[in-house]
């Protein structure tokens, strides 16, 4: 791609958004710069409509299978599957293992009768492994954010390099429009005066207009998709960047309080043994009913205030669904504009074949 075919003049772009050409809004300071593409198709070669934006379409293929590329290269894993791994570890907790009474501890101290307890050493393997386990998983979960961050970087770039094919497609666009139009006005001079010419001049030129002609619907369609990607990639984003803040809340909210609520546990357990192992076998009647009757009186406190906390605030909730309704109505309208812009491209299409067929029938 040429220097000079990168450098219009920063006004109204004779091209709008709904890739509709006008040629009077072409500035004059800009005609060099159309021409020098213009002058790419020429009659005596077969080959440059079939080659002419090519280099751009190029340009689209290469860069999507870089970002392909980089995307199969990650190792990270998806991070909603490893959340629900994770609630898998946490969902293991028995949370009632670690509070047996103290009728319990005294039967595992009978031989005859410690088989039918949980074994306290094994008990606190197990948990030792889920909490290996759990931290694991985070860190592929984190691998795993890190991953939709480089996602979106990637994507950016992608759409950054989207927005300059754009303009880059429609600088093409409105040259073969120029182009169009000379070779149009030459046909009409040369069918006004037939005998001036050889009849398969005539017939090439009109050829080439009609070649040229489907180039540039085809071009103004490949610009219509790029736009719609534009779109796409934002979506995409939007959906990295709601995993990633997803997954942060539960390693930063979820594990850190799950992890101080298992080191009490533990410590409370271990802490009863060492009272229990001092006290003598005939208070353990006694033992049993006051340690009962704390346990339910601390377990209903717990589980009332347990119960009176809300793991989401309301706030939160309207947010997420704000967001959410936002994303559908936006999607909703993208569709609706595809949609609307597919009926107009129908419309031109059938146009210009009718427009074909009346030159082939003239």
């Amino acid at each position: 791609m040429e220097n000079n075919e990168l450098s219009l003049t920063a006004t109204a772009s004779p091209i709008d958004k709904e890739g509709n050409v006008t040629l009077e809004n072409i500035k004059e300071a800009d005609l060099a710069t159309y021409k020098n593409i213009s002058d790419k198709l020429s009659e005596k070669d077969t080959n440059s409509i079939l080659n002419f934006g090519a280099e751009i379409q190029n340009s689209i293929s290469r860069q999507s299978d870089t970002f392909l590329t980089n995307v199969r290269a990650q190792q990270g894993g998806e991070v909603g599957g490893l959340i629900n791994e994770l609630l898998a570890e946490l969902n293991y907790i028995d949370v009632n293992e670690l509070n047996q009474n103290a009728f319990q501890r005294f039967i595992s101290n009978v031989p005859f009768l410690k088989r039918l307890v949980v074994d306290v050493k094994k008990l606190f393997q197990k948990y030792d492994k889920i909490t290996a386990n759990v931290d694991k998983i985070s860190n592929k979960v984190k691998a795993g954010m890190i991953n939709s961050v480089k996602d979106n970087t990637s994507l950016q770039t992608m759409f950054d390099s989207n927005v300059s094919l754009i303009k880059e497609l429609e600088n093409y666009i409105v040259a073969g429009q120029l182009k169009f139009k000379e070779l149009t006005e030459e046909l009409a001079v040369m069918e006004g005066n037939p005998a001036n010419y050889q009849d398969y001049e005539i017939a090439d030129k009109r050829t080439f207009i009609n070649r040229l002609d489907k180039r540039l619907a085809d071009m103004k369609i490949v610009r219509f998709i790029l736009l719609q990607s534009l779109a796409q990639i934002r979506v995409v984003q939007n959906n990295n960047t709601s995993i990633a803040e997803k997954a942060q809340s539960i390693l930063t909210t979820t594990m850190p309080v799950w992890k101080n609520q298992l080191t009490l546990a533990v410590a409370l357990q271990r802490q009863k043994q060492n009272i229990e192992v001092q006290r003598k076998v005939s208070e353990t009647t006694n033992t049993i009913l006051r340690k009962n009757a704390e346990m339910l009186q601390q377990n209903s406190i717990e589980v009332a205030k347990e119960n009176e906390n809300t793991v989401v605030s309301l706030e939160t909730l309207q947010m997420t669904t704000k967001s959410l309704i936002d994303t559908l109505n936006e999607v909703k309208q993208i569709h609706e504009q595809g949609t609307q812009k597919r009926r107009e491209l129908d419309a031109g299409l059938q146009s210009l074949e009718a427009e074909l067929k009346k030159g082939v029938v003239n």
